[in-house]
């Protein structure tokens, strides 16, 4: 039981930041791939995928 709870804690979570992921203007934002995989364990996500889409122009 605590494995279905861990795997649908983790879907949501990788749900909410694809399908949700919403800057503060409230505009849905589109987040590489690239970007994903690179910043998964960053402590701060957000800064860190900003950080990848201005090195990676």
């Amino acid at each position: 039981m605590k494995k279905f709870a861990m795997f649908v804690t983790a879907a949501l979570m990788a749900l909410s930041f694809n399908a949700l992921a919403y800057t503060l203007s409230g505009t849905p934002t589109q987040i590489p791939q690239d970007a994903m995989q690179y910043c998964a364990g960053a402590q701060n996500f957000w800064v860190c995928v900003d950080t990848f889409e201005r090195q990676n122009k």
